[in-house]
């Protein structure tokens, strides 16, 4: 069985259930792409010109989903922001990898693998006229190696990557070149002693943070991260500690994103991690662990979008090659779980929409291939369909009600009512349940006006030990519970205690399920052993 198709196809289900949550924002975008052109082959990097994409890659055609027409491209391409449409007049070509971008004054820089653009001996680094897609005559700095990363402060180009000179002079992988002329700035030499894969400037321009594999800059110890002036090349004092342990756990950082007086890193490696440093002192403010790399970052308005090649594992939430999370806590955004099936090398977090490039073929299970745009979803209001601490009717005689008391025509008006948290041991309760049991049932009924006006619609639940939900009599959750045929003497898998007690579970629930009018919620929560010290129960449900 292919195991990441497998789970991206549960993740879409309703019937999934969730790791642990932390409260965070819904996110801003759709997790649903629109349709814009699809190129035939791998993403590396991606630049917002304004009203122009750029992206860049292995790709020599893209396609429209909807007419099927096909338009060669040679590794570089433009997209209108607004409508996700190809750019026809721009057209240059190039003869290898375009693997960095960056945009400024005009101008389209791409860095990569190429010697050729155009028909333009061009050594792995070149300037396109924005406009028109021309090679600017006269501009190039040619370097030995690969250029893998690119970013512009004031009038001067940062380049990174593998080479070991750029016009003739020694340059280890990195090097300052004049935006106009494409001259070699003179004096600018900090060098990495391995790839540099990313750069990106401090808000003031000060200083340029550079990371990759690199275990010393200009050096000096910096254990994949770490910054130098701007105007000298000086390595600074920005020292944030090591994203794994060296030398015998490598890892590189493969990409950053600043916002405010942070920065945010994508690190692949032994298992994958995504951190927050503060830009003054390099103190890490937090970190949140994948089971493979995280290889792209980008941050908008205090959320941080991460992409790699993890799955299923984020932070103790299931997610497939895309992440959200709180720029100021960390916590994982519960909503935004986009799928895909390979790496996600690039992402842009636009004013518009969030753009990601990488070497997947599917999303959300789906042929979307290489690169797609989750557009900014439109003001929407929270609605709660059923609040945390809301009134149920419970069953804790310990009887065997079979199967039909979860179905909405289920009678349950003799069953006793009391408010969540229901429960017994913990001394957190509202409604005090009877001890002694393997298996405790609840209901609740709640109206939908027209659920045909609802996304996002979220369930949240608090159990010990494990839960199984139905909505509409159909099982959507199943939370610390075994597979397979569920009956009231079922016991959950493992004890929940601790910290873990109190952790809200969460999924995802299609707004189909729901029925215009009256709706119920039926939940069986079950204990690891029937002389278990404590239980507990609440749930809420919202949408937007």
């Amino acid at each position: 069985m292919n195991v990441r198709k497998f789970l991206g196809a549960l993740l879409l289900s309703p019937a999934l259930v969730l790791a642990s949550i932390s409260p965070a924002h819904a996110a801003d975008y759709s997790t649903h792409p629109r349709d814009n052109w699809l190129p035939n082959a791998r993403v590396f990097a991606i630049a917002h010109t304004g009203e122009r994409i750029v992206i860049g890659g292995d790709f020599t055609s893209l396609r429209n989903p909807v007419t099927g027409e096909s338009v060669a491209r040679g590794r570089i391409a433009m997209l209108d922001a607004a409508t996700g449409d190809l750019v026809r007049t721009w057209a240059p070509t190039a003869n290898g990898s375009v693997r960095a971008l960056s945009v400024s004054g005009g101008r389209v820089f791409a860095g990569g693998d190429f010697t050729i653009v155009s028909g333009h001996g061009r050594n792995r680094i070149v300037a396109l006229d924005q406009a028109s897609g021309a090679v600017i005559g006269g501009w190039n700095p040619s370097a030995n190696g690969s250029v893998r990363a690119l970013a512009v402060i004031g009038a001067t180009l940062y380049a990174g990557g593998q080479f070991g000179s750029v016009s003739g002079h020694s340059r280890s992988r990195l090097a300052a070149i004049d935006v106009g002329s494409g001259a070699l700035r003179a004096g600018w030499a900090p060098s990495a002693n391995a790839t540099v894969y990313t750069l990106a400037a401090r808000p003031d321009g000060a200083a340029l943070l550079v990371g990759g594999l690199f275990t010393t800059l200009g050096g000096s110890a910096r254990n994949y991260l770490g910054s130098v002036d701007a105007g000298t090349g000086t390595v600074t004092g920005w020292q944030p500690p090591p994203g794994c342990l060296v030398p015998s756990n490598q890892c590189i950082v493969t990409d950053l994103a600043v916002e405010g007086d942070s920065a945010y890193a994508a690190i692949a490696g032994p298992g994958g991690r995504l951190a927050a440093y503060q830009l003054d002192t390099g103190v890490r403010r937090w970190e949140r662990l994948a089971d493979g790399d995280v290889e792209s970052v980008a941050v908008r308005d205090g959320r941080v979008y991460a992409g790699g090649h993890f799955c299923p594992d984020f932070s103790g939430f299931m997610r497939c090659d895309f992440a959200a999370v709180d720029a100021a806590t960390g916590a994982v955004d519960p909503d935004f779980a986009p799928t895909a099936n390979g790496q996600i090398f690039a992402l842009d977090a636009g004013p518009d929409a969030l753009r990601a490039g990488g070497a997947y073929s599917r999303l959300n299970d789906e042929a979307r291939p290489y690169y797609n745009e989750f557009p900014l979803r439109p003001p929407s209001t929270d609605i709660t369909l059923i609040a945390s601490s809301a009134t149920w009717r419970y069953q804790d005689s310990g009887a065997d009600l079979g199967t039909s008391w979860s179905q909405p025509a289920y009678d349950d008006s003799s069953w006793p009512s009391g408010p969540a948290q229901l429960g017994f041991g913990d001394g957190d309760e509202r409604r005090v349940l009877a001890s002694g049991r393997i298996t405790y049932y609840f209901r609740h009924a709640f109206a939908v006006a027209d659920p045909a006006a609802l996304h996002d619609v979220t369930l949240r639940v608090l159990r010990d030990d494990g839960a199984v939900v139905y909505l509409n009599g159909q099982e959507v959750m199943r939370s610390n519970m075994p597979s397979g045929t569920i009956t009231s003497g079922t016991l959950a898998p493992s004890t929940v205690n601790g910290d873990a007690e109190n952790t809200w579970q969460t999924v995802a629930v299609a707004p189909e399920r729901l029925n215009a009018g009256q709706n119920t919620i039926a939940v069986e929560v079950h204990q690891a052993q029937p002389t278990s010290s404590d239980v507990s129960f609440d749930l809420a449900l919202t949408a937007r």
